[in-house]
């Protein structure tokens, strides 16, 4: 049981400092500006290359709120999971919506 209970906090405290790295690097990241995309299939890699930044930063918010969940029990745990997953999921329609209307 004691076993059991220490992998665990060493495996959330690994994830824990691997999602920090991994947050702590995408924000130090210099921002990579054109001035004047070259064509249309230019701007729509840029663009996607946005969404996918964007989805991998909520990925890692979502790791980190889940791996504080592992130290909950029962109730606690649960609650912690589904306001971690509701909060992924506010995140991921709202980082949606700049693209929602798009310039003809």
């Amino acid at each position: 049981m004691t076993r059991a209970i220490l992998v665990a906090l060493g495996t959330g405290t690994i994830i824990t400092s691997a999602a920090a790295i991994g947050i702590g690097a995408a924000r130090e990241a210099p921002p990579q500006t054109l001035a004047h995309p070259e064509s249309r299939a230019e701007l729509a890699r840029l663009e996607q290359s946005a969404r996918d930044g964007q989805r991998a930063m909520i990925e890692a918010r979502y790791e980190l709120a889940k791996a504080r969940c592992v130290a909950l029990r029962g109730y606690d745990h649960d609650s912690c999971l589904i306001e971690a997953h509701a909060a992924r999921g506010r995140a991921l329609l709202e980082s949606h919506d700049p693209y929602s209307v798009r310039p003809g």
